[in-house]
């Protein structure tokens, strides 16, 4: 047993197509997170669904024009820690991806909410290939951003 396996784990995300890192449709710097998308009242995960509004960044309905998906990338490059990752909202600011139709990733975890029927699961019936395993071989869930 290594010291990590005592570690809080949490959903990570892996990112087949996040368009709008391209042209840098990001959010880095709101320090206002809703407490509905924390965990543990302070830490958040990357693969939140999510919008901003006065307030800040609040869970996503489905209504809002623009969607964002939370993705911070963790810097310790040592072992795998993606499970292990999220940003303490206390600490440090979180990075907002801006979907944009068409946009693909894998989630550790299912999606909670239908986000207004714009973002589908890909399981292979849809004439897509659904993949099903993350790449490090854990179970996955395969989406895309319809827009």
């Amino acid at each position: 047993m290594a010291i990590y396996d005592y570690l809080p784990k949490f959903r990570y995300i892996e990112p087949n197509n996040l368009k709008g890192l391209q042209p840098g449709f990001v959010v880095a710097q709101m320090e206002n997170v809703a407490e509905g998308l924390l965990e543990n009242g302070k830490f958040f995960a990357n693969g939140a669904i999510c919008a901003i509004s006065a307030e800040g960044i609040v869970p996503a309905t489905g209504e809002e024009r623009a969607l964002f998906i939370h993705f911070t990338e963790p810097l310790n490059t040592v072992y795998n820690n993606d499970a292990f990752f999220a940003v303490n909202v206390e600490e440090e600011c979180p990075r907002l991806v801006q979907l944009i139709p068409g946009d693909e990733w894998m989630s550790s975890e299912k999606l909670e909410g239908n986000f207004g029927g714009r973002i589908i699961e890909i399981t292979g019936t849809e004439g897509w290939y659904g993949v099903k395993t993350m790449a490090n071989g854990d179970e996955g869930y395969h989406y895309m951003f319809l827009g």
